[in-house]
């Protein structure tokens, strides 16, 4: 194993970073129960980004399959979730990283529809002059020139999201990741990450109420 880069992003903060294709990103939930706001771009076409509504498809799936010489039966089901094996793919549907490591209980708990937190978001319960994780990221991709309207749906690793069919609702519950739970993936082409320690600690338990550190990490190997 081979460590590239280490860091404890406080909360309520954002960083942005490079993972170049063959290694490997690690965001750890310190003290559990902490989201991540996650948004991709190709590193050497900003205008190539994170789609969701691709990613979530089992054709995904399938596509990365074929490239490694394996036959699958067709599946054009969209799903509510995302874990180990399934690929992140982008907005021209390129592979961007591959979901390898997923330790909390059970797997699968992310948000992987909808916008991120925001100004306007906090504003309409009040809460005036608070950053929510789309300015947060906004202001980590300035430097490479991307602007906020360009900043896709982002990935939220460890937000307990879901649908309430009978009352036709999404529902927030606190996260099931507890203290040293991760994500891992695998960068399938060159990419920049832009993330967002989520910064809600007012409204609901989305973060169970209460902001905590994170860690992030990169390797050069499988050997994680």
């Amino acid at each position: 194993m081979a460590e590239l880069f280490n860091e404890v992003v406080p909360p309520k903060q954002g960083r942005a970073l490079f993972v170049r294709a063959g290694e490997y990103l690690r965001i750890t939930d310190l003290e559990g129960q902490q989201v991540v706001d996650v948004a991709l771009f190709n590193a050497r076409n900003y205008r190539e980004k994170l789609s969701l509504s691709y990613s979530v498809t089992r054709y995904a799936m399938q596509q990365g399959a074929a490239a490694r010489g394996q036959a699958l039966p067709a599946d054009f089901m969209s799903r509510d979730y995302l874990t180990e094996g399934d690929i992140l793919m982008s907005t021209i549907f390129s592979p961007m990283m591959t979901f390898v490591r997923d330790t909390p209980t059970p797997k699968g708990v992310h948000k992987v529809n909808q916008r991120m937190c925001n100004r306007r978001f906090y504003e309409s319960f009040g809460i005036y002059g608070k950053d929510g994780c789309h300015e947060t990221i906004s202001k980590v991709v300035a430097p490479f020139g991307i602007l906020p309207e360009d900043i896709p749906d982002t990935i939220d690793f460890f937000m307990n999201y879901h649908h309430d069919c009978a009352n036709r609702r999404w529902v927030v519950e606190a996260p099931v990741s507890k203290p040293g739970d991760f994500v891992e993936l695998r960068a399938e082409m060159d990419c920049l990450v832009a993330l967002s320690n989520c910064p809600e600690d007012t409204i609901g338990p989305i973060n169970g109420y209460h902001c905590t550190p994170i860690r992030l990490q990169t390797f050069d190997s499988s050997q994680t």
